[in-house]
């Protein structure tokens, strides 16, 4: 399997169809309606030479169990979801690379919901564990 570099356009639309792939984040993003935009910020150098404004970010469009779309924006500034997650770089990786799990990130302040409702994200726990495996397949960092 191909791997891209995460962040980058490329890992975002394979993160979607990878979702749309994988019958346990179907069945476990079941009811779970809305977009969600993930910033990540503190890119390592080779990183910021690609998106000078150090804060790229993409917003999945997720849809009971499905990943209507993936839209990549270099400036996440410039782009707004009913859910925004921020984290540094190296915490996402550590996340992706089930060093961390999503909730216990969460709860150390390493994944910052910095607008949407957190008894929403808590619900979906099943769904972000099955996020971070499938994640775990695009690779990238």
């Amino acid at each position: 399997m191909n791997t891209f570099i995460f962040p980058s356009p490329e890992w975002a639309k394979k993160f979607c169809e990878a979702l749309n792939n994988s019958k346990e984040y179907r069945e476990a993003g079941r009811g779970w309606v809305w977009p969600i935009l993930f910033i990540t910020t503190d890119l390592p150098e080779n990183l910021r030479n690609l998106y000078p404004s150090d804060k790229p970010g993409f917003i999945l469009d997720l849809y009971n169990g499905e990943c209507r779309e993936s839209r990549f924006f270099e400036d996440s500034s410039k782009a707004d979801a009913p859910f925004v997650i921020i984290a540094r770089f190296r915490d996402w990786v550590d996340v992706i690379q089930g060093r961390e799990s999503p909730l216990s990130a969460f709860l150390k302040r390493k994944l910052v919901l910095v607008k949407g409702d957190m008894s929403a994200i808590l619900r979906y726990v099943n769904a972000a564990i099955e996020m971070v495996k499938t994640a775990q397949s695009v690779g990238g960092v």
